[in-house]
């Protein structure tokens, strides 16, 4: 049963090594904002990405799903009723697809579904609650590459109430 597990994932494994330049790692910084009925919270987050590159046979198109990773690392506090609520970002994971579009050698625009996680805590008083959903979004972007490994992105995702403003660098291998 082990040769057999150890054998299938040599197997699994060649596509992925014989395809390593299209791998692409990055980190950068995500900023929540939602103001809905009159509550406006603005969070924010580092994260870490892995994405993979598929080019197309048209050249200046390429498929690119991602999954970022984040943590809290600033939190916000709002007045309801007269009293001060603490509310911080626990984690957020993110799946998205990315539609790029090489607009020159160096400039590039893209599209992306997504498909997210936050964990918000709210806490007031000693007394904390925390939710977490997942939420399909959609969002937009553009980036300019250094060289062909390097590059930094600007984007713009909207999840129902919520407006995600992100600037990143990643390092393709």
């Amino acid at each position: 049963m082990l040769r057999k597990t150890a054998l299938a994932l040599v197997a699994l494994s060649l596509p992925l090594t014989v395809s390593a330049n299209n791998w692409s790692v990055g980190g950068g910084y995500l900023n929540f904002s939602n103001d809905s009925d009159g509550i406006d919270v603005s969070l924010g987050s580092l994260y870490g990405s892995v994405a993979y590159i598929y080019q197309t046979e048209h050249k200046k198109f390429s498929i690119v799903p991602e999954l970022k990773l984040g943590a809290g690392i600033s939190d916000d506090s709002v007045h309801l009723y007269g009293t001060k609520v603490d509310v911080e970002l626990e984690r957020f994971v993110n799946f998205s697809v990315k539609a790029q579009y090489d607009v020159t050698d160096q400039v590039f625009v893209f599209v992306m579904p997504s498909y997210a996680n936050a964990k918000i805590e709210a806490s007031v008083g000693g007394f904390s609650e925390s939710d977490s959903e997942w939420e399909f979004g959609v969002g937009t972007g553009i980036g300019y590459q250094f060289n062909a490994q390097t590059d930094v992105a600007l984007s713009y995702e909207k999840f129902d109430d919520t407006d995600v403003i992100s600037a990143g660098f990643n390092y393709s291998f």
